[in-house]
């Protein structure tokens, strides 16, 4: 059994690409997943993005490798140069690139050609960051969601996507807030759930969720609301820039899943402040 045969009766929507600042809003009030199209004519600058341009306006790039499992963890990344990751590419294919464009962590050697811009419907006091991903193929993610509202833009490639609303949470079997381990391993937004191999009789709660399936195609865009539990698996070579922002309203902050994760992000803040205690005890002895 896979994960993508829990889809429910309820198919995806797809609408235009929104060029208006409140184009997206009411998506966003009903919480509400979408398929955007027209990407590239909706947001010129990236009408030439593919492998091959970023393959020739990138010096390095950073990527993680698989873990035992097979899925990337979006942990231990290392920077490496553009020509050896090609390599990767058309040999092993272990290495999966994740290179933020806009936003935190962007690297000085970033070419001005691969600029990003803000969709009218991202405000720019909520955006977050902008990151390019490039994968050889068959790259999955973990069963997750995240506090954010996510905009992923398909520029080569195909992926296959299974959505669960948050108020199927309770299904989905995220780690405890009180989770010491999810906290130190950063598990925060994750499913205990292994979907290589589902266990129905470990994970019983799993049978009565009802997931919107579909595949997000090279010129589209996928809106995944924050809060909204997803696994994406790629088909064959895949590129793809996506955009988090914040834009929840308290009331989505007393629901599940982002309650806990607001609990979860307070525990950390205590972890972060024990360490610093102890680092200071330590250099003081």
């Amino acid at each position: 059994m896979s994960l993508f045969d829990l889809s429910g009766p309820e198919s995806i929507k797809t609408i235009p690409f929104p060029t208006e600042q409140d184009g997206l809003l009411p998506y966003i009030r009903r919480r509400q997943p979408l398929l955007l199209s027209g990407i590239k004519e909706s947001l010129p600058f990236i009408r030439d993005w593919n492998y091959d341009f970023f393959r020739e306006s990138l010096k390095s790039i950073r990527i993680q490798r698989q873990s035992e499992d097979g899925i990337y963890h979006y942990l231990g990344f290392e920077r490496i140069p553009m020509a050896d990751f090609d390599e990767v590419m058309r040999t092993t294919g272990n290495g999966y690139a994740l290179e933020p464009l806009k936003g935190r962590g962007v690297s000085e050697d970033l070419p001005n050609s691969v600029a990003v811009t803000l969709p009218a419907f991202v405000p720019e006091s909520r955006f977050r960051v902008s990151n390019l991903y490039i994968g050889p193929g068959k790259n999955k993610s973990l069963l997750h969601y995240d506090e954010t509202h996510s905009l992923l833009m398909m520029l080569e490639g195909r992926k296959r996507f299974i959505l669960f609303a948050p108020d199927q949470s309770d299904c989905m079997y995220p780690y405890s807030p009180f989770s010491l381990r999810a906290l130190l391993e950063n598990r925060v937004v994750d499913s205990k759930i292994d979907c290589q191999k589902l266990d129905m009789e470990a994970f019983p709660k799993l049978g009565n969720a009802k997931g919107i399936t579909g595949w997000l195609e090279e010129g589209q865009a996928l809106f995944i609301p924050a809060g909204t539990w997803h696994f994406i698996e790629a088909e064959g070579r895949n590129v793809s820039v996506n955009y988090f922002w914040l834009q929840n309203r308290v009331r989505h902050w007393l629901q599940q899943p982002l309650l806990d994760f607001w609990l979860k992000r307070r525990a950390i803040d205590v972890l972060d402040q024990l360490r610093k205690v102890k680092h200071k005890l330590s250099a003081a002895a």
